[in-house]
């Protein structure tokens, strides 16, 4: 028999090689599948985020762009669609979105961006309608994994409100500092916030009003009727006013000054005033009063003429016709009607008639007999004509005498009377007329 070597050792260490090999290339597998596990959480992840960051830029009330360094756009959020009135832009030009002569300027931040990497400033869009849009930009640039630069991206805010809210601003601005009227803010204590050029000038204070209290300036008798006046813008309501002010070189100025209340930011309450120099007008009232005055007494002493005509009918007689009712007012004026005319004329008869005289009581008989006493004084005699037989009546019953006047029924005889006197005086050999009896 023959006998064949033993190779059972060889075989048990050729299986425990491949018994190695085996586990070695299980552990292989077991890591390539934990990596393609891994990466596969990895890529769900990325896509996740990826979503959210695109739905973030679409929701986006801020306007986004991407634009490649040829300046072609690749992307623009709704936002940036409706701020520039384009539907889409993809493949446009970013040129088109800006005015030719703002190319230059545009050119200049596109080098700054691929610069220093970003750049934040203001511009202006231009509108598919061509109107401008003012813009707040933040412009930064995007770079791929080995860090050059691919595209620019570019985060643009509308800023038209805030523009005309500054130009608004401005517009008042210029209104307030050029108005004809004095205008001022305050704080409750008096303090002068702010002062336009009218109303440094109308205090003659210019810049030095700014800090000054107001009621330093008011004149003393109007300091009551400004604390009134501020009382009253406390609770809220709207003021006028008319006071004084005492200019820096001392002069006074009278002024109208509109005032209301307004709440700070500070939740403090200012005091806004409108000062109008009203000195032009103090002095046209003060005329038209002392017009209206020179006006009053002119009536006055025309009236007292009417109510008391001394008429001259000769050298020496002057007849004062009495119509109307007569007070005691009236009664002294018609005593001084009849002394200035007896004397200015030097008449020697004043005639008195009191046809239109409806009703004699002893107020006018007193008048009456005062008047021809004091005429009497002067040496003329006073004639009482018009005599009605009521009027005869009522004198005796009030028991008034009237001594030292002389009486004649009608007018027509007192001036008889009066031209008989007169043909006396004349010189001898002078025609002479004759008189008829009544």
């Amino acid at each position: 028999m023959t006998m064949t070597p033993d190779t059972t050792p060889d075989l048990e260490a050729e299986n425990a090689a491949l018994r190695q090999r085996v586990r070695e290339l299980e552990a292989q597998l077991a890591a390539r599948a934990g990596t393609a596990s891994a990466s596969s959480v990895i890529n769900h992840k990325t896509c996740e985020e990826a979503h959210g960051f695109r739905v973030l830029v679409e929701t986006a009330l801020q306007a986004i762009s991407i634009v490649r360094l040829d300046g072609v756009v690749t992307y623009a959020n709704p936002a940036f669609s409706a701020l520039t009135g384009y539907d889409r832009l993809d493949g446009k030009h970013m040129t088109m979105l800006y005015f030719e002569h703002d190319l230059p300027l545009l050119e200049a931040i596109v080098r700054h961006i691929q610069n220093d990497g970003v750049w934040r400033g203001s511009g202006r869009l231009r509108h598919r309608n061509g109107h401008a849009i003012p813009v707040r930009i933040n412009a930064f640039v995007i770079r791929n994994d080995a860090g050059h630069p691919v595209a620019m991206t570019g985060m643009f805010e509308d800023l038209t409100a805030e523009v005309q809210r500054e130009e608004r601003l401005r517009l008042f601005e210029a209104l307030v500092e050029n108005a004809p009227d004095a205008i001022g803010v305050a704080d409750f204590a008096g303090a002068i916030l702010y002062a336009n050029a009218a109303y440094k000038a109308l205090t003659g204070y210019g810049d030095d009003l700014i800090g000054m209290n107001g009621f330093d300036y008011i004149h003393d008798e109007d300091y009551r009727a400004a604390q009134v006046t501020l009382a009253r813008l406390a609770e809220g309501k709207a003021a006028f006013l008319e006071a004084r002010i005492r200019r820096k070189d001392g002069g006074i100025v009278p002024v109208a000054a509109t005032m209301y209340a307004q709440m700070s930011p500070n939740d403090r309450l200012r005091i806004i005033g409108f000062l109008r120099d009203i000195s032009a007008q103090k002095r046209a009232e003060e005329e038209r009063f002392a017009l209206q005055q020179q006006v009053i007494d002119a009536q006055r002493a025309a009236i007292r003429e009417l109510s008391t005509p001394l008429i001259p009918i000769s050298e020496t007689a002057v007849i004062m016709p009495l119509v109307g009712a007569i007070d005691s007012a009236r009664a002294q004026q018609i005593v001084d009607a009849l002394l200035e005319g007896v004397a200015a004329y030097r008449a020697e008869m004043a005639i008195v008639d009191i046809t239109g005289v409806q009703v004699v009581d002893t107020q006018v008989a007193n008048a009456l007999v005062r008047a021809a006493q004091a005429v009497r004084l002067l040496g003329a005699q006073v004639v009482l004509t018009g005599i009605k037989p009521q009027v005869a009546q009522t004198l005796v019953q009030l028991g008034v005498s009237l001594e030292g006047i002389r009486t004649a029924g009608t007018l027509q005889t007192g001036v008889r009377l009066a031209m008989m006197g007169e043909t006396g005086r004349r010189k001898p050999g002078a025609s002479t007329g004759t008189a008829r009896n009544d």
